[in-house]
């Protein structure tokens, strides 16, 4: 099969914590601004440039940007980074002020709510006593401002990000940081509104959830405002039971799968196979989910439920640690960024070890790859140990700390309910064959589940499990549920390139020249009497277009 024969060409190397994108210092061009300046696709570039261009009035952001901070004037503008949501400015002002100004891209998601939810979002955990960064202006109306676009003006966060540091860092202050981290989570763990979707002011959306200053207004994470979901009518919530918001997630899919999803009869290796590219057996599994969905909620343990705010993207690039405390030995958290998209769900669906602690790589070489591999096994095995040891760390802190946060992270059933959830909302991105197998195990497991008293509502004949286990091997999903990332992982590695196959402007032509020797190799293995021309429409980058 396709997917095997790729599993021959190299190495799985190691996943990477991969910070924000970041430019050298331009002189100033408006242009520049506007444009995505910080890196090259190898495929698809155009339209991947043309959606992170924004354009705007940098002269009219520099006078609130100086009003803000009781200047006269911005002496200079630089673009500090930009990724696929936002571009990043830092001004400096006559006064010796630093300031922070963000400017939303198309792909964010709908500016007034996000900018808006953003804003609020950050007042809130401030008021936690989490270490964010103050608001000084905003605008969530492009058409009410004459900087023409969304924005937000804030505080420089103090101290260095702590992927500058982590390598330079012993052991022991690796671990007071995880230990430091956990005491920001227990702050962010104060009873919240009773109540699901995203934090505004009041006043700021029509309706909500009231929480003092604070409403709970609908959803802005961008599962539910991706690409033509912005203009559909769909349930974004606020929600007031776990339930309701599980359903919006399938009815979501469900939706777009019949106004929006089409067949693609040449999938890349990144895609499903064509025959799993069928509506009404994605509606279908959609609808056996629902039928069990009110079922795998544990309405019995009030904490799970809890409605809860959460960073659930604390990366390298997002946390910031005291230089001066650190040359003493010691460890303090200066800021926590980017809190955009986040918003309050059910704590059972947001507990999760933070990105920058990654698991153990638990997928050994192929035999093939074990001679050559046997010179650094012992390097990769200390640092995995490692990585357990801090995970351990991580989790037996919380344990001690916030308790209900841990009980989050390990109840018994886990596994078994949170997974169908992530793959509900996206079974036509490749979701398909990994919620079937998930739906599988809870027909499988419903006793487990403490449902002995009744039978399942849904069931798969043997002939569905014959052709399921297809699939899941051709797809590559196993009981983890990693294997079939892995393969694209493993390709992107190779070429050097990250999702979307984005490199670096020094890595581009290199990456060009990697990505045209692994399509030979794949070139290589076409079966006998396949079309040339057909078989290389599997590979996912192609030249730019």
């Amino acid at each position: 099969m396709v997917v095997h024969t790729l599993w021959k060409l190299g190495n799985l190397l190691a996943r990477r914590n991969r910070l924000i994108s970041t430019t050298a210092t331009r002189r100033f061009e408006p242009e520049n601004f506007y444009a995505y300046t910080s890196g090259r696709w190898i495929h698809d570039e155009n339209r991947q440039l043309s959606l992170r261009y924004r354009s705007f009035n940098a002269d009219a952001l520099k006078k609130v940007v100086a009003h803000a901070a009781g200047g006269n004037s911005v002496l200079k503008m630089e673009k500090l980074a930009e990724g696929s949501y936002n571009k990043v400015f830092v001004l400096t002002l006559d006064n010796g002020q630093e300031l922070i100004a963000r400017i939303p891209t198309v792909l964010a998601g709908p500016g007034k709510l996000v900018t808006a939810s953003e804003v609020a979002t950050m007042d809130y955990a401030r008021s936690l006593g989490v270490p964010v960064p103050r608001v000084l202006a905003w605008c969530a109306d492009a058409s009410s401002t004459p900087v023409q676009s969304e924005y937000i003006v804030m505080e420089k966060a103090s101290g260095v990000e702590l992927g500058r540091l982590w390598d330079q860092m012993s052991s022991d202050q690796k671990d007071e940081t995880v230990r430091e981290v956990v005491n920001i989570e227990k702050r962010i763990m104060k009873p919240f509104f009773k109540a699901y979707g995203s934090v505004f002011y009041q006043g700021d959306v029509d309706s909500g959830v009231v929480h003092d200053r604070f409403v709970v207004g609908p959803n802005v994470s961008l599962p539910f405002w991706d690409e033509e979901r912005r203009h559909m009518d769909i349930d974004r919530g606020p929600w007031t039971d776990p339930l309701s918001y599980l359903k919006a997630i399938s009815s979501r899919e469900r939706k777009w799968i019949l106004n929006y999803a089409t067949s693609n009869p040449h999938p890349t290796l990144f895609e499903p196979p064509t025959h799993i590219q069928d509506q009404q057996a994605h509606i279908s599994l959609l609808n056996r989910y629902d039928a069990v969905l009110p079922h795998i909620i544990p309405t019995k343990d009030s904490i799970l439920l809890r409605s809860t705010l959460w960073h659930t993207d604390l990366h390298f690039g997002n946390i910031f640690l005291s230089q001066d405390d650190l040359a003493e030995g010691n460890i303090k958290i200066t800021a926590i960024i980017d809190w955009q998209h986040a918003c309050v769900l059910p704590l059972y669906l947001q507990a999760r070890a933070p990105r920058f602690l990654p698991l153990p790589d638990q997928i050994p070489p192929s035999p093939d790859e074990e001679e050559e591999e046997a010179f650094d096994q012992q390097a990769a095995a200390l640092a995995n140990a490692e990585l357990a040891n801090r995970h351990e760390l991580y989790h037996t802190t919380t344990a001690f700390l916030n308790p209900d946060y841990h009980h989050a992270l390990s109840f018994s059933t886990r596994d078994l309910i949170i997974t169908p959830v992530q793959f509900s909302g996206r079974t036509w991105s490749g979701g398909y064959v990994p919620l079937q197998n998930t739906l599988i195990r809870i027909v499988d497991n419903w006793d487990y589940l403490g449902h002995r008293h009744f039978p399942c509502p849904i069931a798969f004949s043997q002939s569905e499990r014959e052709a399921h286990a297809e699939d899941a091997q051709e797809w590559q999903v196993g009981e983890d549920l990693q294997v079939g990332e892995d393969l694209q992982v493993m390709i992107q590695d190779r070429i050097g390139v990250q999702e979307g196959g984005w490199v670096s402007h020094e890595g581009y032509e290199d990456a060009l020249r990697r990505n045209e020797e692994l399509k030979e190799q794949f070139l290589q293995q076409m079966p006998h009497g396949k079309d040339k021309d057909t078989y290389l429409r599997a590979w996912p980058y192609r030249p730019v277009v």
